[in-house]
């Protein structure tokens, strides 16, 4: 190759057009290349359709002057053409009228033009054929020679390189985009995790005001423990997150980042980002069921009203649980009792303990019965409920009403019905819960209430 082609290729190869990412520019710089290396005035970039089936026109040179049309060749018009380009060779046609390749466009193109002789090198990209450089002599027939063949080549070569650029600085901006994203997200996250520890604050501190639970220092460990599993899963998908841009990160200063480790790492990023947001929904859930163990006592309003159609209304709203699981629930009173309480926060402890049996005592049973006792002694209200389930361990009997505590962890237990029963019962409703001894299986447990909250 003479010292000429040398010399330009050198010049257009260290110019910082090609690896800018401007893909016009350095169609234009190379182009001019090619036409003052050959000593041209018409030279034109045409890339392929990814069918194959067409060819347009980019950017076409003609007298140091851009045209402003961009004209497009398909397969069906120019089958010899498109033939010859299937060849992924360059097409060298000396005398482009006769040439087998190129005599399609004679009367239509060449000849309009004055176009004698074409050279057309391939441009590659990632291995495979995306264009090619069109070089046009203008007047009679020219023999191009391997030198020009070259040339021509090396710089089409170089047009590779230029798109790779574009496609990097392509993948920069959607990386700055998808991390200005993931920033957005983590801070939307952390200004709700902060409102919701907030929350959590502020809940933890009526609680200690208006309860006085002996476990309450183990209420909070045990909330500490139960978010604890959702937000380290959050924290590790964050990480994950961050370890795959990084990667990603790698790979594009390394000009190693092809299109299916963009594609690997956007569906990585999604499910990392999907795990994140599922276990930080379940840390809302906690902190709302949290809340609701302390501020359940405001709920309802006091009114007087006759407790035995109370209960009844209860377990008439209770019976498609109940008939679900194939239970039957007994009530039985003395006689007709008037109270003066809440009757919204008795409902809530009726119903957490029919929930209690049916998750613990039956959840291996296939039916079972629940029986409820009232009478009343010295104005108060004695309420016994009871069911034939599979019983309280003797080991964790004195720490069911702790909050959290459950042995049903792994089916999604959180730990608070029994632990808001007796928040409602002690607090709001001025009364006593026990765990009476059982005889036989199943659990008991004794509620004692005053007829009216006025007095007591």
């Amino acid at each position: 190759m003479s010292n000429n082609f040398y010399n330009i290729l050198h010049d257009v190869s260290r110019s910082s057009l090609i690896d800018t990412g401007d893909l016009n520019a350095a169609s234009f710089l190379i182009l001019n290349a090619a036409i003052d290396g050959l000593g041209i005035d018409r030279a034109g970039i045409w890339l392929l359709a990814e069918d194959r089936q067409s060819i347009e026109c980019q950017l076409l040179i003609d007298n140091h002057k851009a045209s402003d049309r961009n004209p497009t060749l398909t397969r069906e018009a120019y089958p010899r053409y498109f033939a010859a380009l299937d060849q992924e060779r360059a097409i060298v046609a000396d005398d482009a009228a006769t040439n087998v390749a190129t005599s399609e466009f004679t009367e239509g193109y060449l000849k309009p033009r004055n176009i004698g002789a074409m050279l057309d090198a391939p441009i590659r990209h990632l291995g495979q054929m995306t264009g090619i450089i069109c070089c046009e002599h203008r007047g009679g027939i020219r023999h191009w020679t391997s030198e020009e063949i070259a040339f021509v080549s090396a710089l089409a070569d170089l047009y590779g390189r230029a798109i790779s650029a574009e496609q990097r600085n392509t993948y920069e901006k959607q990386l700055k985009s998808i991390n200005e994203q993931l920033e957005t997200k983590v801070r939307e996250r952390t200004r709700w995790l902060e409102d919701a520890l907030r929350n959590l604050t502020h809940t933890q501190a009526k609680l200690i005001e208006s309860e006085k639970l002996a476990s309450v220092g183990r209420m909070v460990a045990g909330l500490a423990h139960e978010i604890n599993t959702p937000l380290g899963i959050a924290v590790t998908s964050a990480s994950y997150c961050e370890s795959e841009l990084k990667k990603l990160e790698k790979l594009y200063n390394q000009k190693e980042l092809g299109e299916e480790d963009f594609k690997q790492f956007l569906l990585k990023f999604a499910e990392g980002l999907h795990l994140v947001s599922h276990n930080l929904n379940r840390a809302a859930n906690l902190v709302h069921n949290f809340k609701l163990s302390g501020s359940i006592q405001t709920s309802a309003e006091e009114e007087e009203f006759e407790l035995n159609t109370c209960i009844d209304l209860i377990i008439k709203s209770l019976q498609p649980l109940l008939k679900n699981h194939q239970l039957k629930c007994h009530f039985a009173s003395e006689l007709p009792i008037r109270m003066n309480s809440y009757p919204g926060a008795i409902a809530q402890v009726l119903t957490n303990l029919v929930t209690n049996s049916i998750n613990h005592g039956f959840s291996q049973m296939a039916s079972g019965e629940i029986t409820l006792h009232i009478a009343t002694h010295n104005d108060l209200v004695h309420l016994s409920y009871s069911d034939n389930g599979s019983g309280i361990a003797p080991d964790i009997q004195d720490k069911i009403f702790e909050p959290f505590f459950t042995t049903a962890r792994k089916t999604g237990g959180s730990g608070l019905g029994l632990a808001i029963v007796h928040n409602l019962i002690t607090q709001k409703l001025k009364g006593q819960i026990s765990l009476q001894p059982s005889l036989g299986a199943g659990a008991s447990f004794v509620i004692t209430l005053p007829l009216d909250l006025t007095a007591a």
